[in-house]
Formats: structure tokens, sequence, C-alpha cells
């Protein structure tokens, strides 16, 4: 019984641990891999492509839109801005940019009607709340820029500038604030 036990023993130290595999699972499969990348780029190609053709859809309402808007009367304009400017509810920068999006376009001999210049008021009223908020928000994450005209990607407009910008001649000042409200 000695040497049978001896004998299972050494068996089982000269086998490999884990599963044992056949010679050929343990060898990749170059066909595999290329269909794998070949399935995922043709997927990342169509999601891509959808998203184009969701943005040149998107483009095109906005254009219908716009078009349909641009009939308006200058007063309808206005009167449209005042209500989105004044109504309590909602978000206040897309009520802002709605409105901007009505008034705009209204030409300037057409900017003197008593309606239309109480719509810019009441508009850029809401711009300067808007655009102190926006530069508020800017500057906690203010960039740096460079001299040679890039962005420092590791340095801030607040804090130590040391170091900052040194492979790109050096620091010319702070990102500059924004200056109007930015709409989407």
């Amino acid at each position: 019984m000695g040497v049978v036990a001896v004998a299972l023993v050494g068996a089982l130290l000269e086998r490999p641990s884990g599963p044992v595999l056949s010679d050929s699972s343990h060898r990749p499969n170059p066909d595999v891999d290329i269909f794998a990348r070949t399935v995922r780029a043709n997927q990342a190609r169509r999601e891509e492509q959808e998203r184009e053709q969701r943005e040149r859809e998107r483009k095109q309402e906005k254009a219908r839109l716009a078009a349909i808007e641009a009939a308006r009367p200058p007063a309808e304009r206005a009167a449209l801005a005042t209500e989105v400017l004044t109504s309590d509810g909602g978000d206040a920068k897309t009520a802002y940019c709605r409105a901007r999006e009505l008034l705009d376009p209204i030409e300037p001999k057409d900017r003197g009607a008593a309606d239309v210049r109480k719509a810019l008021s009441l508009m850029k009223a809401k711009q300067a709340l808007l655009l102190q908020a926006e530069r508020a928000a800017f500057e906690k994450t203010r960039g740096l820029m460079c001299r040679d005209g890039t962005m420092s990607p590791t340095c801030r407009c607040h804090g130590s500038h040391r170091g900052c910008c040194s492979h790109h001649r050096g620091v010319a000042g702070c990102v500059p604030l924004p200056t109007e409200v930015t709409c989407p």
C-alpha cells in the first residue's frame, strides 16, 4: 500500500494545477478576435450614424420652428417673450434662451415699439441675473491660459501659478469670464 500511495502522490505532483485543457482550447483563435473587433466597430459606427441622424433631425426641426417663428409679427413675438419671461414655472435659463430666440430676429426698426421694448428690458434683466450666476459657477473652475494660446491642463486661475505653463512660454493670464449667457 505504501508504494501505491507514493505513486499517487507523485502523479498528483506532476499534474499541472487548475483544470486540464486540451491542446487546442488554450490557444487564442485570431478569427474570433477579428470577428469580435469587427462587431464592436460596426456597432460603434452604427451608434455614431444614429447620433448624427438625430442631430440632423434636431437641427431640421429647429430650422422649421425658426421659419415659423420668423413669420410672426414683432408684436406677437414680443408678447410671447414677455409671457415666457414672466411665467413662474420652469427654468430661468430656458425661459431666457426662448425669449432670445423670439426677440433677436426682430429688426432694429421694429424694436422701438412699446411692447418690444418691454420684452427686451425683461430679457436684459433676466440676462444680468443669469450671467452673474454663470460667472460665479465659472469662477470656481476658471482655467489658466498659457502664452502659446493653450490652456493649462493642471493649473487653475485661483492659486499658485508656480510651474504652470512652463513648457508653453509662461502664463498669459486667466481664462476670460463669460460675457453672455450660453444657450443650448
